[in-house]
């Protein structure tokens, strides 16, 4: 069985929660606006779970109309480390793939309902890119491939939104395939 933090991790809404929040500050209203289809009761329990669970931090708190507005932040970039995901049963490596890939999903759908009424919808031109490629890598070649991706997106994740930025969701994911 997998480890707390890949429990916590691999939910849908608290990994919805972790990526919106990964390079802001952002309070439960802002959280809530950029899931607006899930209630503020249910945003509220994950995002105690997340704090409870050390994900989450409050960096600031203000006073709004006789309350206390909390601003959250994450503790460090949620990631899984060998000893989270040690233990994990076949049923449990398929649910945390089909939690991921359900978030990409609904990704896409965000992006098709933003589109909804126009007459004509062109991804390239809306910078949506899709691609899958073989690659054959030595394990090393693999790990500085993949260290130099990370070093780009965390990079990238610094800039904050500006005129002329737009949001952009980067996903994605390495699957060792047997040689033919």
């Amino acid at each position: 069985m997998p480890g707390n933090k890949a429990n916590l991790i691999l939910h849908p809404v608290r990994l919805r929660i972790l990526t919106a929040i990964s390079t802001y500050r952002m309070t439960a209203t802002e959280i809530s606006d950029a899931m607006a289809e899930i209630p503020l009761t249910t945003l509220y329990r994950h995002i105690n779970a997340l704090m409870d669970g050390g994900l989450l931090t409050v960096v600031e708190e203000r006073p709004v109309r006789g309350t206390v507005e909390r601003v959250y932040a994450l503790t460090a970039p949620p990631s899984l480390t060998a000893d989270d995901l040690n233990g994990m049963s076949r049923e449990e490596c398929e649910q945390a793939f089909t939690i991921y890939l359900s978030t990409l999903m609904s990704d896409a759908q965000r992006y098709l309902d933003s589109k909804a009424g126009s007459n004509e919808i062109n991804p390239l031109d809306d910078g949506v890119h899709i691609s899958k490629v073989q690659l054959f890598l030595t394990d090393d070649e693999f790990d500085l491939m993949n260290s130099k991706m990370m070093e780009w997106m965390l990079e990238a994740a610094k800039n904050q939104p500006a005129a002329g930025r737009q949001r952009r969701m980067f996903t994605y994911m390495f699957i060792p395939m047997e040689n033919d």
